[in-house]
């Protein structure tokens, strides 16, 4: 692989992403087999449920009658959430919950690295957790599963930090974009949903279109090229007053996006309480979950069936089912996944949009409004539920359009994301739990991974004098940092200079003295804490007792300062 290595970054990373793309690809189709197979084993033969597929509900075009109540389907959740638990609580812990979220939080905290062994565990707990009727979906896994082959290659390759970064987010585009056949939306949702604001890392776009692209062509010869989601011909946009019943829909995917994540997380954290070992928990969250499913299955496992006939204008679903069927997937989801399960929150999402989206337009029948389709209602709730619990407003509105055909619905797609989003952002304002994706930062100053980056620049501005420090800079965590003791790299390297934080104590030879009698020529007093009062120091400063320094200096320089201000003098003491 050494010649992988001599090839020019970019050119690095175009290979690279092919090759992610098609393992994306593979990896969907092995994982969908697993899921095939987990659902013959578990959820069929032991409570003879069968979860609806989008085909069969397309062909039937209503709700399937369940003949009596299937007693069995806790047997087989509760069995599937053991199975799951004993896995990945044995051999990787970090494999439970949501994969997405583990892929974000890779990005920003482990400097993309994610162990070997995460995606095999976590491809096969989550067939088993969905297989066995978990209400979970199936893009979580994959997004995990090629996020880590990403991971993988960059640590094999031994590529720099920000490259091996990059390549989790291709891995995690290219394992969407084959489950979804979404391959514009999947790559923009890749770079959108590391942040909870509309920000994006714009860098690692070009790498998510090509490895998206990639897996999208080769899911093209396995599944055809037909979307996900099969709509009417003759669905589109056609009514301008319409707009006002899109954006009321709007209104309402706002307010339930504001609360799903806390529910979700809720849920988490008391399964986080119970006094039991986790590898059991997933078990309890199984029981319950198929508890419930014995009145209501059909919100068990992935619902892409369901979501199929929300599509067909509710096949004829009362409205109050439809609104249980909703609000109930919120539960189930939060109680498969919540109490330490393996599977997706997006799939479970849009089933909550697009039910929303059915009733809300059978309500508006009822009052006579026709001039509104319940299809077009459907994939709005869809879009905009989506952009607002997950804070993904571009993504959600390509993905959705992608995956539906409904390229006709842009319009009031783009009207309805952008109130939710809004709506679901305000009130979620200062909450425990704003976002369904709990690894997300505001954006790219709060990610770990551009600190680095910042106080470069930082550091920079101050020696050149091009910037006033206002009184409350150090307010940030720029200076948290600094205040822990840990010093800030201004550029890479040992021996590059970093900033430090150091107090002038009782007793210190340097107090009393101006700056520039200290006589260091390698090292810049960036700041004077005095009080309550922030001072940028020249050569007439003269320090003082209590005095609170922020220091750039190289390792060995600073150390020979530190001597002079404890001791009078640069030797060792």
């Amino acid at each position: 692989m050494n010649w992988l290595l001599r090839l020019n970054k970019t050119t690095r990373l175009v290979l690279l992403s092919i090759i992610l793309g098609v393992i994306g690809a593979l990896g969907a189709q092995l994982f969908l087999w697993m899921l095939h197979t987990a659902e013959q084993l578990l959820l069929t033969p032991i409570s003879g449920y069968k979860d609806l597929t989008v085909e069969t509900a397309h062909q039937l075009g209503h709700l399937p009658e369940i003949p009596h109540l299937l007693w069995l389907i806790p047997v087989a959740t509760t069995l599937g959430g053991l199975l799951s638990g004993f896995l990945v609580y044995t051999w990787a812990p970090e494999a439970e919950g949501h994969g997405t979220d583990a892929a974000v939080k890779a990005f920003h905290r482990t400097d993309g690295y994610v162990r070997a062994r995460i995606p095999l565990i976590k491809s096969v707990a989550s067939a088993i957790t969905i297989g066995s009727g978990g209400s979970a979906g199936r893009e979580g896994p994959t997004a995990q599963i090629a996020a880590g082959v990403g991971s993988i290659l960059g640590t094999f390759l031994k590529l720099p930090h920000d490259e091996r970064r990059f390549l989790v987010l291709v891995g995690m585009a290219a394992g969407l974009s084959a489950i979804f056949k979404s391959p514009l939306g999947t790559a923009i949702f890749g770079v959108e949903i590391l942040y909870s604001s509309v920000a994006f890392e714009g860098g690692a776009l070009i790498y998510t279109l090509i490895g998206a692209a990639v897996a999208y062509a080769i899911t093209g010869i396995f599944e055809g090229w037909t979307p996900l989601f099969i709509l009417p011909s003759n669905i589109g946009f056609t009514s301008a007053p319409s707009l006002i019943w899109y954006g009321l829909l709007a209104v309402f995917a706002g307010l339930v996006g504001s609360f799903l994540p806390s529910v979700f997380y809720y849920v988490r954290d008391g399964f986080v309480k119970i006094k039991l070992p986790p590898h059991v928990k997933p078990a309890i969250g199984g029981l319950i979950v198929g508890l419930i499913g014995i009145v209501v299955p059909q919100i068990l496992a992935g619902g892409y069936g369901f979501i199929q006939l929300a599509l067909q204008g509710g096949a004829g679903m009362a409205i109050w089912f439809m609104l249980l069927l909703s609000m109930g997937k919120i539960v189930t989801l939060s109680l498969s996944i919540g109490s330490g399960g393996s599977g997706g929150v997006f799939a479970p999402s849009l089933f909550v949009g697009a039910l929303l989206g059915a009733a809300f337009a059978a309500v508006l029948h009822e009052l006579g409004v026709q001039d509104v389709s319940a299809t077009g209602l459907a994939v709005v709730g869809m879009a905009s539920l989506f952009a607002g619990a997950a804070r993904v407003p571009i993504a959600s509105l390509v993905m959705v359009a992608e995956m539906t055909g409904g390229y006709r619905l842009i319009m009031p797609t783009m009207f309805a994301v952008a109130i939710a989003y809004i709506i679901q952002y305000s009130l979620t304002r200062g909450i425990k739990y704003p976002s369904l994706y709990e690894a997300q930062v505001a954006g790219p100053a709060e990610s770990p991974v551009h600190h680095e980056q910042y106080y470069q620049t930082v550091a920079q501005l101050l020696r050149k004098r091009q910037v006033q420090l206002e009184e409350d800079i150090f307010l940030n965590k720029f200076t948290e940092r600094l205040a822990s003791g840990q010093p800030v790299p201004l550029s890479e390297g040992e021996e590059s200079e970093r900033l430090y934080s150091m107090d002038i104590e009782p007793g210190s030879p340097i107090a009393g003295k101006e700056v520039r009698s200290l006589g260091f020529a390698d090292i810049l007093i960036v700041s004077v804490v005095r009080g309550e009062k922030q001072i940028i120091p020249n050569g007439d400063t003269r320090l003082r007792v209590g005095d609170h320094l922020v220091v750039a200096a190289t390792p060995e320089s600073v150390e020979d300062f530190r001597r002079l201000a404890e001791h009078g003098s640069t030797q060792n003491a």
